[in-house]
């Protein structure tokens, strides 16, 4: 969704599903996508072993407003591969870097883990966006990261690696727990961290949206009744506003 809101303001937007379930893959419309030949797992396999690289546009994906290298399975058996790799933190680095001149943003998506491959994709990251749900174990999440970036940081990884900001998900301010854990992530981490003004709120059709393998966007735009567009509006909206956020930056 916020690749997608890029793109509607103009920018170039290449995503990378670094996780194995592939679940951005699949919202972006490839359902079966443990069928798919090449994907970002053949590039890291082959980089590993030293083995030509295939063509870029036998990977990609193109969608209307995205580019896509998509993940399935396979990544599993890359992480094993990883373990053994000379240089193995820098190997998405490697790749990526060819990609960095044709697009304004690359948006990698990190498996909720701080193994090899989150570690590969913040070698290559100028950013970390840290989106959190106004819960104890999001909040508890976002140390984690920010402890691991430290070390990215301190072991010469990455040593331009900064934190963009901490992204509220699945937001609803007349919740009184949603009021504590967010007053929480302010009290704690707001003197280290920015903090998004926008947030990106709990709804029922942001799922829809997902299962639909739709972007939020899409999935308004195709609603033909004014009460059904208003149901999804508040989410177009935040995730276009995070987008300018990050642009404005």
């Amino acid at each position: 969704n916020l690749g997608w809101e890029l793109g509607v303001l103009g920018k170039k937007v290449l995503l990378v599903d670094l996780d194995s379930q592939g679940n951005l893959t699949m919202q972006a419309g490839i359902l079966r996508h443990d069928e798919l030949n090449m994907t970002i797992s053949t590039l890291m396999t082959n980089s590993i072993f030293d083995e030509n690289l295939p063509n870029s546009e036998d990977v990609i994906i193109h969608k209307e407003m995205i580019d896509l290298l998509p993940s399935n399975i396979d990544l599993s058996d890359v992480d094993r591969h990883l373990i053994n790799a000379t240089m193995r933190e820098f190997v998405l680095k490697g790749i990526l870097d060819e990609f960095k001149a044709y697009y304004d943003y690359i948006l990698i998506d990190c498996m909720p883990t701080l193994g090899i491959l989150p570690i590969n994709a913040l070698a290559v990251a100028d950013t970390v966006i840290i989106p959190c749900a106004p819960e104890l174990w999001g909040i508890k999440g976002i140390e984690a990261i920010y402890n691991t970036i430290k070390t990215v940081k301190k072991k010469n990884i990455n040593r331009k690696l900064v934190i963009g900001g901490i992204l509220i998900t699945k937001y609803t301010p007349k919740l009184k727990s949603t009021q504590e854990m967010e007053n929480i992530i302010m009290e704690v981490f707001g003197e280290r961290i920015n903090i998004f003004e926008s947030k990106i709120p709990s709804l029922s059709k942001v799922a829809d949206a997902g299962k639909l393998s739709l972007s939020v966007r899409e999935l308004h735009d195709k609603f033909t009744t004014k009460k059904d567009r208003e149901s999804l509006i508040k989410a177009v909206d935040a995730y276009h506003n995070v987008a300018c956020e990050i642009i404005n930056k």
